[in-house]
């Protein structure tokens, strides 16, 4: 994913761009299978977040076209009766992708008066009050710090209920949107390859570069800030940490996604946790790095 990552920046306005879109088109295309839609929004979210090319007239188009996809969902769901959470694993990703995002271009997209406009008029109220509650279901770490976010800069402040924040922390969050769910698939987590980290450095986005909206009030909450860019997990492959009920109707999708991990089983570093007494952890909450699925290596389909 890199090596695509590398090619955009040679390119940001017609592969950078380009890319962005064919993603976000296989996000909310029905046609698309449900493993690509799932991967395409993993890859999408990550990508803008981390792509310093990528424009901030870009992002907000790119993040309109998600929004609009979720509150289409949730217009359609509004009709249905009620179904179990793991059938909208599609919704709360995208969901997540939006707020993750925002947490690392929501300062820059402020600095634009016009953009600035766009995204407040974006149904963000709609969305996160909806009886799907996409705030309960993703992951803690990356709710948090978009209503941080978004409440120093105005933009939740008429819908986000203050009692909306201790339920964050509940149940519904630590079952499905915390160990194995929506947690594990950021492709474009901080890359870790030195000899050939300087391709990638001078076009990534490190969440230690980030401007928050909140970056002039305080520096309180740092190490909290450091979760958005690194995993808190043991170094490994995820199979060794995914229970599959076989009864489960996403079983194949998870199973599928699951195997997308590209942290060696049997690397130095996963030999060093097997052999420490604790385990060796990676500092954070975000979940490793997923590798891209072949379909467009093996179409030859280009952005």
């Amino acid at each position: 994913q890199f090596i695509m990552f590398y090619t955009c920046s040679l390119d940001p306005k017609t592969l950078g761009e380009g890319f962005a879109v064919f993603l976000t088109d296989i996000v909310t295309e029905k046609k698309e299978d449900p493993i690509s839609r799932m991967s395409a929004v993993s890859y999408v979210g990550s990508y803008l977040s981390r792509a310093r090319f990528i424009s901030a007239d870009t992002v907000v188009t790119i993040l309109k076209k998600l929004v609009d996809w979720c509150v289409d969902y949730c217009d359609h769901q509004s009709k249905r009766e009620a179904t179990p959470i793991p059938n909208h694993q599609l919704f709360y990703a995208t969901c997540q992708a939006v707020m993750y995002v925002l947490c690392f271009r929501l300062r820059s997209i402020m600095d634009y008066p016009n953009l600035k406009s766009d995204l407040f008029h974006m149904p963000f109220g709609f969305l996160f009050r909806h009886r799907l509650e996409p705030l309960k279901v993703c992951l803690p770490s990356i709710v948090n710090e978009f209503l941080r976010q978004a409440k120093d800069a105005g933009l939740v402040a008429a819908f986000v209920d203050p009692a909306a924040e201790d339920a964050i922390e509940s149940d519904l969050s630590r079952t499905f949107g915390g160990i194995n769910r929506l947690d594990m698939f950021f492709p474009f987590d901080p890359y870790l390859l030195k000899e050939s980290d300087r391709y990638i450095r001078p076009n990534f986005e490190f969440w230690s570069m980030v401007k928050t909206t909140y970056s002039d009030d305080t520096d309180d909450d740092d190490d909290e800030l450091e979760d958005l860019d690194a995993p808190e997990m043991n170094v490994g492959s995820l199979d060794d940490h995914v229970e599959i009920d076989i009864n489960s109707d996403d079983d194949d999708l998870e199973y599928s996604m699951n195997k997308m991990s590209i942290t060696p089983h049997h690397s130095f570093l996963h030999q060093m946790a097997m052999d420490s007494d604790g385990g060796l952890s990676m500092p954070a909450r975000i979940r490793p790095s997923t590798s891209p699925p072949s379909r467009w290596a093996m179409s030859g389909e280009s952005p």
